[in-house]
């Protein structure tokens, strides 16, 4: 394990993909949520709460461990991971938003 986070490009690499690999899961999920099944609705919830703060926690990682990456690769990792950082705040704004504050949302 030492000598995995001793090295900052492989965290950011496992950071990113790990981070796409989750995002696409989670939309898979969502996109079944139209089954009437207690399992499916469970396993969802699960799998949300799960992804999640994984989503939150695992591209700062990543980020953080990007500014220590010598080269010209240091650049594409940081734009890469505030890209995921972004696109997961907004897309969590905006399903917090016609959750709980848009009075025609599904």
């Amino acid at each position: 394990m030492k000598k995995f986070f001793s090295k900052p490009s492989k965290v950011a690499l496992f950071s990113l993909i790990a981070t796409i690999v989750v995002t696409i899961l989670l939309l898979c999920v969502l996109s079944i949520a139209g089954v009437e099944s207690k399992v499916v609705h469970l396993l969802g919830k699960v799998t949300i709460g799960i992804s999640l703060p994984f989503l939150i926690l695992n591209p700062l990682t990543g980020l953080i461990y990007s500014f220590f990456i010598n080269g010209k690769i240091k650049t594409v990792y940081i734009l890469l991971h505030l890209a995921c950082v972004c696109t997961i705040s907004v897309f969590a704004f905006i399903s917090f938003m016609f959750r709980y504050f848009v009075p025609f949302a599904p």
